[in-house]
């Protein structure tokens, strides 16, 4: 099936690392504060470039700052001490405007001005010199709008001033720099409206938007001073009990190259680790450290084995850390998902390879999962996959207005608008259009005939609108409902290609999607008998064919491998009854040996006189009871003996 489109590169997944530099050219920054401020000159960029770099350097080794002009530190307390001066955080505020000022023209600002830095009154608290300090940084910025035609004691451009500020704070909070093509480019077939995001976690922090479309050229494999070595990111996770840690070469993996990891796909891992520790009872949630900590400590066996599970997992993991030093120092970004307890494996201690305040740390920005080595894959693609939108400019901005509307202190009273002034009215997000609406209401229709299995309804269906769909997508949802005489229609019989990358599954392809092994199946007996529709084993990841007698066979070897596991049922279930058979016979038998004891133990009482109910004298070695001498042991056999012979001595004695 043909598109009258041509595919659009963004349909394989797109790494932030190696983007196509026909692409990367026609970019910019799509944000709140770059829509507001001027792009920025050839000069401003490469001076920015500059900064990004000296950012990098070692401590001591070209510290700048930024947002103040020609500043150059030989320390790092010293850039510090700057960034609380008055001056930094004039420019800071400034540089909103556009215009920031050197350390010259501020000393002639702030001439005639005393106590800039607070210092007027030795009595006054630490709080109001703060105050003070800031209210002389806003009066400057409030003259500086003079010269600029401004009112400053207009309420208008003090509001201005606060959108601004609002602005800048919009800017720093989303999660994600979005970039926008200058024009549309056919031949990679991305429309102008496209947006294309990265999660802010991979730049360093910036105050200005121009600099990260500076960082992102930067960060490419090839074009820059990094390209000849070995960049690396690393992702720790520890939850649960569970830990997994991973270090991964952003340079992607070589196609003879060998990979251990199973579905890592083009991805260099280059360590990977994965341990648990029984540390949380089940289905109660939190460490065991946690719940001494609200209530008493528990002495309970379950509860000793957890605090020594989350001992034990702490001196793995700091272990590890140090197992891992040299890829640590060596990775651009250490991703950690760790509670406030679990930190405390990874620094806080003496000899910790990590520092709290290292700038290389980042929170993972979406939610993850149990921490697995497959989880770990998940966000590796999630972090490094450049992220699509295709949104109007209308509905840019009309997001980009009630955000910023929604940044306003709640506790600022509103001033109340004049009557013949209509109060300002905010855009509403545009409604969809009437074939926008069609559209949406037909994927929804779609999608409940697939998850139904209605194929009768579908084909018709499918025939008069496929065209709006990609079909990659519709295989890979029908894979996942676990539909298999759609999945046979759609393969066989429209011929959709289960080759193509689906972009909202990272880059999977449908077969990989695949709910069941019946689905599987389908898959498998259609590159059985069409092998030279599509190259089923390394596009469409499909791993063999299968034909009938091999599914035959197969069914035929399970059928055996049942009746073989029923015979093994059985032969147990008959051992188990012989011996509990011999094992009841045992215990009558020894029953019966006790019994046949105490017979014997009363005939040698009687023998001895102590019995009652003698009636007269007894042949000693005769039957007693109806039981003989053979049945006795041989301490009573000589016990009767001697017996026996006493009787006869005394016999004779009688006689004599």
């Amino acid at each position: 099936m043909s598109s009258s489109t041509p595919v659009s590169i963004l349909s394989r997944g797109i790494s932030v690392y190696s983007i196509p530099p026909e692409l990367l050219s026609n970019l910019t920054v799509r944000s709140i504060q770059a829509q507001q401020s001027n792009e920025p000159s050839d000069e401003t960029a490469e001076k920015a470039v500059v900064q990004t770099v000296q950012a990098t350097l070692p401590s001591g080794a070209g510290l700048s700052c930024q947002t103040c002009p020609n500043t150059n530190f030989d320390t790092v307390e010293e850039q510090r001490t700057h960034f609380k001066s008055d001056w930094h955080r004039y420019n800071a505020k400034a540089k909103l405007t556009g215009r920031t000022v050197s350390a010259e023209e501020w000393d002639g600002m702030v001439e005639g001005i005393s106590s800039i830095s607070g210092s007027g009154s030795e009595s006054s608290g630490s709080s109001s010199s703060g105050s003070s300090s800031q209210s002389k940084v806003a009066r400057l910025l409030k003259r500086q709008t003079i010269g600029n035609g401004l009112n400053p004691e207009d309420d208008d451009d003090e509001e201005a001033l606060e959108l601004a500020d609002r602005q800048r704070r919009a800017h720093l909070r989303t999660a994600v720099i979005w970039f926008s093509p200058t024009t549309s480019l056919d031949s990679l077939g991305i429309p102008k409206d496209t947006q294309l995001g990265v999660h802010r976690a991979l730049f360093p922090p910036f105050d200005t938007a121009a600099d990260y479309l500076t960082e992102l050229k930067r960060m490419q494999l090839t074009g820059n001073e990094n390209q000849d070595g070995e960049r690396r990111l690393t992702l720790l996770m520890v939850a649960g009990g569970h830990f997994a840690g991973m270090v991964v070469s952003i340079r992607p993996r070589a196609k003879n190259e060998r990979q251990e990891v199973k579905g890592a796909g083009d991805i260099r891992i280059l360590k990977h680790k994965t341990f648990h520790r029984y540390t949380t009872r089940k289905k109660q949630g939190g460490s065991q450290a946690l719940n001494d900590n609200a209530k008493s400590k528990a002495v309970s066996a379950g509860a000793m084995l957890r605090r020594y599970g989350e001992q034990a997992l702490q001196e793995e993991i700091r272990a590890l850390m140090i197992d891992w030093e040299e890829d640590l120092a060596a990775s651009e970004r250490i991703f950690i998902r760790a509670s406030t307890h679990g930190k405390k494996s990874f620094w806080g201690y003496d000899g910790a390879v990590l520092h709290k305040t290292d700038d290389r740390i980042r929170v993972f920005p979406f939610p993850t999962r149990r921490p697995t080595l497959q989880e770990l894959l998940r966000c590796w693609n999630e972090l490094t996959r450049l992220k699509v939108s295709r949104l109007s400019e209308e509905a840019l901005q009309a997001l980009d207005d009630a955000y910023i509307a929604s940044l306003q202190p709640k506790n600022k009273p509103i001033k109340a608008a004049p009557v013949s002034t209509p109060a300002p009215v905010v855009p509403a997000v545009p409604k969809l259009s009437p074939e926008e609406e069609a559209r949406v209401d037909r994927r929804k229709r779609l999608e409940e005939m697939i998850r139904k299995g209605r194929l009768d309804a579908l084909k018709p269906f499918w025939t008069k609108y496929q065209s709006d769909y990609q079909p990659s997508e519709i295989l890979g949802f029908v894979a996942a409902a676990g539909q298999e005489d759609i999945l046979r229609y759609l393969l066989e019989e429209e011929r959709s290609d289960p080759t193509q990358p689906i972009e909202t599954a990272n880059g999977r392809r449908a077969y990989e999607l695949s709910s069941t092994k019946i689905i599987r199946n389908v898959f498998r007996r259609v590159a059985y008998n069409h092998p030279d529709w599509y190259d089923w084993v390394n596009q469409a990841r499909v791993p063999s064919g299968l034909s009938d007698e091999l599914e035959a066979e197969q069914n035929s070897k399970k059928a055996d491998r049942r009746k073989g596991l029923k015979e093994k049922l059985k032969e147990r279930e008959k051992t188990r009854l012989a011996e509990a058979e011999n094992e009841e016979k045992a215990q009558l038998e020894a029953e019966a040996q006790r019994k046949k004891e105490d017979e014997m133990r009363k005939v040698a009482l009687s023998l001895n006189g102590g019995g009652t109910g003698n009636t007269g004298p007894q042949k000693l070695g005769g039957k007693v009871g109806g039981e003989g001498l053979g049945g006795m042991s041989q301490e009573m056999r000589m016990q009767i003996e001697r017996e026996r012979r006493a009787r006869a001595a005394e016999a004779r004695f009688g006689r004599g």
